[in-house]
């Protein structure tokens, strides 16, 4: 019953944020707003990840994993039920609550796989990232579909997604009558940040995270430029989270059974090269860039997740140093959606932001080759 209350809760770290993503031509039309300023409705969540993942740690020390965690899932319920209401403020209230909830599920996720699977980590993190790129997918999929052929529209296509989150609530509460409260054991200290190798986590996460992120924002909106419809446009997004999953899950079941994982590194890095430099030099073949970038941003996100877990030596470090890094991590990565509007306004055209990304590639692949070495905190 653990397990599938940690996959339900894992399948709502994504989906919220990815279903928005088919919808901003939509939601920009309706509410009037410049790229930029869509933009920063996919950034919210990520510099939520960033600016609260520090917070997200001490209320599991304070509170309990387990209730910290249905407080997250209660969170990205009332998120999705204030996007479905009326008005850019309480689109925008919406998306915070869900960032904060999201947010909290990052940060321990790591910390109950070390817990209670402490002999299948490797394979746990990989189905718990396979879940989160599922849920993404799902909600691609599904979302533009549900708001162009049926009378709910965006707002209620967007409120339908929180239904997810309140059954992991419900299926989350049995583990209520445990508690998991670890001792106040903290990597977070000011010593920390003169360790190199948390740098190095935390820049890998950084990269890793602006480049699915914005990747994730804009996709559909740089296909739709490109001629493709909005349910191609849709499913394109839905091809690059899917064909995640399988990766998701190999990557950290591969990564644990070595003591370095730089060759593995080298293989994310390059997959997610490979495609943005197809969607730049040949977009007409984007079916092939999104299904390779699919593979590329499963992997990645299942290896930076695992190297968390791997560098560090117990379940009270693992949590600390997850939010010590995604912390860092997410809130660089959270300008990745802004940034690549922003760049997309400014030169007229997606070469500009399709550079930069590749850009974040190559400091990705530099931080994840000095991350992947075996060494522990």
């Amino acid at each position: 019953m653990t397990l599938l209350g940690v996959l339900l809760l894992a399948l709502n770290l994504r989906a919220a944020i990815a279903g928005l993503a088919p919808l901003l031509p939509d939601v920009r039309a309706d509410l009037g707003l410049g790229r930029a300023t869509a933009g920063l409705l996919t950034t919210l969540p990520v510099l939520c990840f960033g600016l609260l993942s520090s917070l997200a740690a001490l209320l599991g020390r304070r509170l309990g994993v387990e209730r910290a965690l249905l407080l997250a899932l209660l969170g990205i319920v009332a998120g999705s039920a204030l996007r479905g209401l009326s008005g850019v403020g309480w689109l925008v209230a919406g998306t915070a609550a869900i960032g904060a909830g999201i947010t909290i599920g990052n940060v321990l996720l790591p910390s109950v796989v070390k817990q209670d699977f402490a002999h299948r980590q490797g394979l746990v993190t990989g189905l718990t990232t396979a879940a989160m790129t599922g849920g993404a997918a799902l909600a691609a999929a599904v979302t533009g579909p549900l708001a162009h052929s049926t009378p709910l529209g965006w707002r209620g296509a967007l409120l339908l997604l929180g239904l997810i989150a309140a059954v992991a609530a419900l299926v989350w509460l049995p583990q209520l009558r445990g508690r998991h409260e670890a001792p106040a054991v903290r990597v977070g200290g000011a010593a920390v940040w003169r360790v190199p190798l948390v740098w190095q986590l935390a820049m890998f996460m950084a990269m890793q995270a602006l480049t699915y992120y914005a990747t994730l924002a804009w996709l559909p909106a740089l296909l739709r430029d490109g001629g493709v419809s909005v349910t191609g446009a849709g499913w394109g997004l839905a091809l690059f989270n899917v064909l995640g999953i399988g990766t998701a899950v190999l990557a950290p079941t591969l990564a644990v059974r070595r003591p370095d994982q730089r060759a593995l590194t080298v293989a994310v890095c390059a997959g997610w090269g490979l495609a943005l430099a197809g969607l730049l030099v040949a977009p007409s073949l984007y079916p092939v860039w999104c299904a390779l970038g699919g593979l590329a941003q499963g992997a990645g996100i299942g290896l930076a997740l695992a190297l968390i877990v791997l560098r560090a030596r117990t379940p009270e470090s693992a949590r600390d140093l997850s939010g010590v890094v995604q912390s860092v991590g997410y809130l660089v990565g959270s300008t990745g959606p802004l940034l690549m509007g922003v760049l997309r306004d400014s030169s007229g055209g997606w070469t500009l932001p399709l550079l930069a990304l590749l850009v974040a590639v190559a400091a990705m692949t530099v931080a994840g080759l000095g991350a992947a070495r075996d060494r522990q905190i």
